[in-house]
């Protein structure tokens, strides 16, 4: 039952169309007005704070990865190999990034499992499945949940949820049941809807949006004024007069880099605004702050920058990976029940327990590694008193070898300790 996963194509579905708002006669959502899927979409192909927001994060979160550990007394080593050959084969690592770009953007999204199994149609629950095939994420522009397809048992432990996803591959093209039990579903920003989440651009929308208006009018007032404006003055002409000359070809594109042509009676300056113009940077930076804090991207690395900095960047990047470790927390589950599901199919080892260890992005620069190595040298002297050579051997990175014999057992502070008392009585005895 997994021959229905092939690639889509992301078209034009009921309700939910890809057209773009924001071009030719129409116009997105403008300030505090309600947002819809084109407006999402037209954010994230135009404005580059929302597509950072949606496709980087969404790298970052998945680019590093995570080991699988079996959690037992005598753990199988091999088991974070034969989790991620399993995930390999499935693409997983590509899938579950387009999955949180889906989800992050429109604030819920699906990974359709491809089962072999024995189940009739994709519309049964699956059925001693033999074997996961294939994995493909869907966005909700090519799937739909109609209240008929919801578990409407008051009863039941899915009550409110899906019991039933319609997917389509385009406008016209074959539609599609799918059983949930078929489905991982990901809405990681649940607000006022049982399974449909909040998408990342919703709280920051309008601040884009001014954030583009600022923008278009910086660019329209240095094409407009950059290069001073014209100031035509024709001595003696009537109104008539200047309307004709208003509509001949010699005004039309009239610029700093074209001529004009006139006698002793005209003249034409090109008169700026003289530094009149309006500072952006203070209407620019609240903004970005605004954007920053709905975001929980600090505002260094929103705009880029931090790389640059002297002073800031490490508790930027700390600030910025510690967002994305939450992020990651939170598409766990959904990696958890793929694990699981593997291990039913038999394609990796049953295990009682395991954790997931995610790879961390934040690398800590060459000076901060030097003062922790410094200060991590100072912690071992005070702990020559208590600690033994071997003891404190172990603690070093990477661990060094125990040495054999007395010597490993040897208190460094205490031996100093009895060194200088020996020294006092041998000098007691000199005198």
């Amino acid at each position: 039952m997994f021959d229905w996963l092939k690639r889509r194509v992301a078209t034009e579905s009921d309700g939910t169309g890809l057209g773009i708002r924001g071009a030719g006669e129409s116009s997105q959502a403008t300030f505090g007005e309600p947002i819809n899927v084109p407006d999402l979409l037209f954010a994230v192909k135009r404005e580059p704070v929302a597509h950072r927001v949606v496709f980087t994060v969404a790298h970052d979160i998945f680019d590093n990865w995570f080991a699988v550990e079996e959690v037992a007394d005598t753990p199988d080593e091999n088991f974070d190999d034969q989790v991620q050959a399993a995930f390999s084969a499935l693409n997983a690592k590509s899938v579950f990034t387009e999955m949180a770009i889906f989800e992050r953007l429109y604030g819920w999204a699906i990974i359709l499992i491809g089962y072999v199994d024995h189940a009739e149609t994709l519309a049964d629950p699956v059925g001693t499945p033999s074997e996961i095939r294939e994995l493909a994420a869907y966005a909700p522009t090519q799937f739909s949940v109609q209240s008929n397809e919801e578990d409407n048992d008051p009863n039941s432990p899915r009550f409110g949820l899906p019991v039933h996803y319609t997917l389509s591959r385009g406008r016209g093209a074959e539609r599609v049941k799918v059983h949930y039990s078929r489905v991982i579903h990901f809405a990681t920003r649940l607000l006022d809807h049982p399974y449909k989440g909040l998408s990342v651009l919703e709280p920051i929308y309008d601040d884009l949006t001014v954030l583009r208006n600022i923008r278009w009018g910086m660019g329209q007032t240095l094409y407009r004024y950059g290069s001073g404006f014209p100031d035509i003055e024709i001595q003696g002409a009537t109104k008539k007069q200047l309307d004709e000359f208003e509509a001949s070809p010699q005004f039309k594109n009239l610029n700093a880099r074209t001529y004009f042509l006139h006698n002793e009676k005209q003249k034409v300056e090109f008169k700026g605004l003289q530094g009149r113009t309006l500072d952006p940077e203070p209407y620019y930076v609240p903004i970005m702050e605004n954007l920053s804090a709905g975001s929980g991207i600090p505002m260094a690395i929103l705009r880029g920058a931090q790389a640059g900095a002297l002073t800031g960047s490490g508790v930027n990047e700390r600030e910025y990976f510690k967002m994305i470790s939450d992020a990651q927390s939170r598409y766990e589950p959904g990696l958890r029940q793929l694990i699981d599901l593997l291990m039913e199919a038999g394609q990796i080892p049953q295990v009682e327990e395991y954790e997931i260890n995610w790879l961390g992005g934040f690398e800590v620069n060459p000076i901060d590694k030097s003062a922790i190595k410094v200060n991590n040298a100072r912690a071992d002297s005070l702990r020559e008193d208590f600690l033994t050579v071997n003891e404190l051997r172990a603690r070093q990175d990477p661990p060094l070898d125990p040495i054999a014999g007395h010597d490993g057992e040897i208190i460094p502070g205490l031996e100093r300790v009895r060194q200088a008392g020996l020294s006092r009585v041998f000098k007691e005895v000199e005198t």
